[in-house]
């Protein structure tokens, strides 16, 4: 089978962009109106804005895929990189998690990774607080990506009926 890229959805960035140039503006009108010099105060606020700002212009400009599906695996693009193999994967299964549409990673009780289910659902919130790769190995985040939920979802249990010794 070919490879899958599915890249985030550039509307929530968009949004924010958006909303942070019109902040800027907001005050940047504010200060321009004033008849004091406020420069110091000016960067105080200023500096708050620049850096979603500049984050949102990286990020549009940057295009990173978030999921890399192949033959063999899943990449999930997070700040650490990590990777879900389909000789591992017994099925996925949707889950809600704190308002976050999450994609469950049920794994054979032969792989390496296997844990009960009581264990994963325990470890969740600490897995979901991870700043390096949030959900890894037992999640993915669903939400944001240029592809529906129910749609990867499906597609990805899909795939694994065509993986040999599955």
């Amino acid at each position: 089978m070919e490879g899958i890229i599915i890249y985030p959805t550039k509307q929530r960035l968009i949004l924010v962009l958006i909303v942070v140039v019109l902040l800027a503006v907001a005050v940047w009108i504010f200060y321009a109106t004033r008849s004091f010099d406020g420069s110091s105060l000016w960067m105080l606020v200023a500096l708050p804005i620049l850096f979603p700002l500049l984050r949102a212009v990286y990020l549009l400009i940057q295009n990173k895929p978030r999921l890399v599906i192949s033959d063999e695996d899943i990449v999930v693009n997070t700040k650490k990189p990590w990777k879900v193999r389909f000789a591992d994967v017994e099925a996925f299964s949707p889950v809600t998690y704190r308002g976050y549409s999450l994609i469950e990673i049920r794994y054979k009780k032969e792989s390496l990774y296997w844990k009960p289910e009581d264990e994963i659902e325990e470890g969740r919130k600490e897995r979901m607080l991870s700043t390096e790769s949030p959900g890894a190995p037992y999640e993915i985040r669903a939400d944001g990506l240029s592809i529906k939920s129910q749609e990867l979802l499906d597609l990805l249990n899909a795939w694994l009926p065509k993986r040999p010794n599955a």
